[in-house]
């Protein structure tokens, strides 16, 4: 299973040529959108949705991840092999926070260009022992659009049986964006947003299991206690509740939070002990 996380929306067909591209070399491959609406060049909320989604998949799943700030710079193209998934990312961190809960046992960086298009177009049929053509390297600087060049094409070759040691290199270093880890205090626990969802909610790492009694504040402002769920306020009424990913989430009832108080990534949250 192919698992495609982008931040190329829906309106243009990136998306779209990805899968042709896919499908032109392993047509048999199941293609899954995670999410195509990362906010542009995001690669926190990138980072966020990965690590919330990925131990959903089932074992051998790949996730393709193309959030790349960086496309046509010097930055790698990796992959990695956790214990049960495989990752094709750009080397700019986005997986730094997936990492705390699933180590990377390999990582590797692609420089074969024999897999990139237009080569991947021509390759003969034949799966894990296919040999493609002579090497095309990959232009000087890049291009603007990798996920179709370089992303989609080895993600269908690994699909079929593709080898990772013909990708390239064991790396040893590789970025990773830092979690933002929630600091405990003897009073309770200091945290921030780290993503505003589509709904508005803004999700805070401060750990949703094992909150007893107490008060969550939002910038010195009380939100009140951690709820279980949305319905246990009247609408329109701000809360903090037990999300789904595993973390407080900040809300309004049939609202909107991040627009009522101007919510932004990095934004201080509190937990404070009864």
């Amino acid at each position: 299973m192919i698992v495609l996380l982008t931040d190329f929306g829906l309106q243009d067909p990136f998306v779209g040529v990805m899968k042709g591209v896919i499908a032109g070399i392993a047509p048999r491959a199941a293609v899954v959108d995670l999410c195509h609406g990362v906010p542009p060049q995001d690669v926190r909320s990138a980072a966020f949705c990965l690590m919330s989604s990925a131990r959903y998949f089932p074992a051998g799943s790949l996730f393709v991840v193309v959030v790349d700030p960086g496309v046509g710079s010097e930055r790698r193209v990796l992959y990695a092999r956790g214990g049960r998934r495989a990752y094709l990312f750009p080397d700019n961190g986005v997986t730094g926070w997936l990492e705390r809960t699933e180590p990377f046992l390999e990582v590797r960086e692609v420089r074969d260009g024999r897999f990139f298009l237009p080569a991947a177009n021509v390759l003969p049929k034949g799966g894990r022992d296919a040999r493609p053509p002579a090497s095309t390297a990959l232009p000087a600087g890049g291009s603007t659009f990798q996920g179709r060049d370089i992303f989609a094409p080895v993600a269908a070759r690994l699909s079929m049986g593709l080898a990772r040691s013909r990708l390239g290199p064991v790396i040893r270093r590789w970025e990773r964006l830092p979690f933002p880890s929630a600091e405990v205090r003897r009073s309770g626990i200091v945290g921030e947003v780290l993503v505003v969802d589509h709904f508005g909610n803004a999700v805070t790492n401060l750990p949703a299991d094992g909150v007893g009694g107490g008060l969550v504040s939002f910038r010195g402002r009380r939100i009140g206690p951690v709820r279980s769920s949305y319905v246990s306020v009247p609408p329109g009424r701000a809360l903090a509740v037990k999300g789904s990913s595993g973390f407080i989430e900040l809300s309004v009832r049939g609202g909107d939070f991040s627009r009522r108080f101007k919510a932004v990534p990095g934004d201080r949250v509190a937990f404070e002990r009864r």
